[in-house]
């Protein structure tokens, strides 16, 4: 009698590795990529960027991270900016209708400045200066942003929050702090003078009007400047279209000096063919 065979062992399939989960972006590594994509993107006039130079764009954010090389792919950084564009319209589709007045994204003024394209100064709206608490500098404070409200958002380095406090600093936030101010510009009749301020000459000006008063100063200073870069531009050009004036007339001077000569040696040729002929008749 035939014993039966005994059935085939079960080949259970091979443990695939499991895929490594992407790293999600820093708040440095998108504050680079908005900004390497816009010179990018206004480089090529808005036009669509190729594989290759989201390649660039992918290193040039690595280099400004100062990582050894790219920790996010040309797909990771394209995919990145497809989302925060879909953010963008989504925070801006919230102010239009209302629901918001201004947008608590962090990186919301990064994207419009990015749709919108650079404006000057005298174009951009007074809702772009957003308040902040001033903090003051030192290594050891650092301002909670556990409230932003981003998914892909973590804590950036030491380095990042000493230059943050620095602009801070610079801003005109650090200057709304500051509870006295040293007017150097104009004087208002109206304001409250003391006894010590009119015998040493100071013009000391507290609360918001030393503010106003020193923002005032500030962008007057600035169209001054202003007044004199276009005037010097505007006397270089009318510099440069003397010159080149001059340039056209001796040009058309020379013209028309070789125009006589070539003329006056055409008629002495021919002259001198006439007095031979008319020599050879006799």
């Amino acid at each position: 009698m035939a014993t039966p065979s005994p059935p085939p062992p079960s080949s259970s399939p091979p443990n695939r590795p499991k895929k490594a989960q992407p790293l999600p972006w820093s708040h440095q590594e998108t504050t680079h990529l908005i900004q390497a994509y816009q010179e990018k993107w206004y480089s090529l006039k808005r036009g669509q960027l190729k594989a290759s130079q989201w390649e660039e764009v992918a290193v040039t954010v690595a280099a400004r991270c100062n990582y050894d090389e790219p920790s996010k792919s040309a797909t990771q950084c394209r995919h990145k900016i497809e989302k925060l564009r879909k953010r963008y319209r989504a925070e801006k589709q919230r102010i239009v209708i209302g629901a918001a007045a201004s947008s608590s994204w962090p990186y919301f003024h990064l994207m419009d400045s990015l749709e919108r394209g650079p404006l000057p100064i005298s174009a951009q709206p007074m809702s772009v200066l957003k308040y902040e608490k001033a903090y003051p500098y030192s290594h050891n404070c650092k301002p909670n942003d556990d409230n932003v409200g981003n998914d892909d958002y973590s804590n950036s380095s030491n380095d990042e929050d000493s230059g943050a406090l620095k602009t801070r600093s610079r801003s005109i936030n650090y200057i709304l702090q500051r509870p006295a101010v040293v007017n150097r510009f104009a004087v208002d009749p109206k304001l409250n003078w003391s006894t010590e301020q009119e015998e040493t000459g100071a013009v000391v000006v507290e609360g918001g009007k030393g503010v106003v008063w020193e923002l005032a100063g500030e962008m007057r200073a600035f169209a001054e400047r202003f007044v004199r870069m276009e005037n010097m531009k505007m006397e270089m050009m009318k510099e440069t279209e003397r010159r080149r004036m001059e340039m056209e007339s001796r040009r058309m001077e020379m013209i028309v000096e070789s125009q006589r000569k070539i003329v006056e040696t055409i008629g002495r040729a021919l002259g001198s063919n006439k007095k031979l002929k008319m020599s050879q008749e006799i």
